[in-house]
């Protein structure tokens, strides 16, 4: 077994550590500062589109240093709460202006009812065009694509609202979810979420919504769909961060 792979397992499936375990699992981890959960090491993974810095415990600040090195301003460091303050000052010897915001994590109440508008929503296809999309968004779903389902509301022949589990463990799925501009308000991100809520759990995974503290809209909309806060961990960045980067902001 890989090193990657025997520290994913030593974590618990659990929805604060989902980004890193499925950062570990993803084949194309580079694992720095330590060898086991008790000496603590970071993760980080640049692949293709994807860029993350993941850090476990409190590993030597130069591994925290050298893991961010390189890296676009759209990455994003995750760290648990009881670590963020370490990791912070990791990170401020390594310069660079970054912010440190409290990510809260929602589980859904299986009781929730989710009912996806039939004949509105379905995976999209290679066949469909993105052009209209913001470049931004559309770099994000393209590549989003190369390693997921993604589920669209499609409005007049064009999918206009998309969700696909953008981190997957075990037992959780991340939720990513993002709407037209002009069709927001339609409440066609609840039908997109729905789709891909059923689909996923046909595989056996529950969706995790993690919401900025800040971003009072995603709060709500997880709300409306029965999520509730459940724990929390903590990013650090150094402008608009995206897993998805490769030079766009579009999330």
């Amino acid at each position: 077994m890989s090193l990657a792979a025997s520290l994913a397992a030593a974590l618990p499936d659990e929805p604060r550590w989902l980004e890193t375990r499925a950062m570990l699992a993803s084949g194309h981890a580079h694992v720095t500062g330590g060898e086991t959960v008790e000496s603590g090491f970071v993760v980080r993974v640049a692949h293709g589109a994807v860029s993350a810095v993941a850090v476990v415990g409190q590993p030597p600040p130069e591994a925290i240093a050298g893991a961010v090195a390189g890296t676009t301003e759209l990455t994003p460091v995750l760290a648990q709460t009881a670590d963020a303050a370490y990791v912070e000052r990791a990170l401020r010897l390594g310069g660079g202006d970054w912010t440190r915001e409290r990510a809260i994590l929602h589980r859904r109440d299986p009781s929730a009812s989710c009912i996806a508008p039939a004949g509105h929503v379905r995976l999209l296809s290679r066949a469909d065009s993105l052009e209209h999309l913001p470049a931004g968004l559309r770099h994000e779903i393209t590549h989003a694509q190369n390693f997921a389902a993604v589920g669209a509301v499609i409005v007049d022949h064009c999918p206009v609202s998309f969700c696909y589990p953008v981190w997957t463990s075990e037992r959780f799925w991340d939720v990513s979810i993002d709407t037209l501009e002009e069709h927001r308000g339609r409440s066609l991100g609840v039908g997109a979420v729905c789709f891909m809520i059923d689909l996923m759990q046909r595989t056996g995974r529950e969706p995790v919504w993690g919401a900025l503290e800040l971003n009072r809209p995603s709060l709500r909309l997880g709300a409306k769909l029965g999520f509730k806060p459940m724990g929390e961990i903590v990013v650090f960045s150094r402008g608009g961060w995206v897993f998805l980067s490769g030079g766009f902001a579009g999330a």
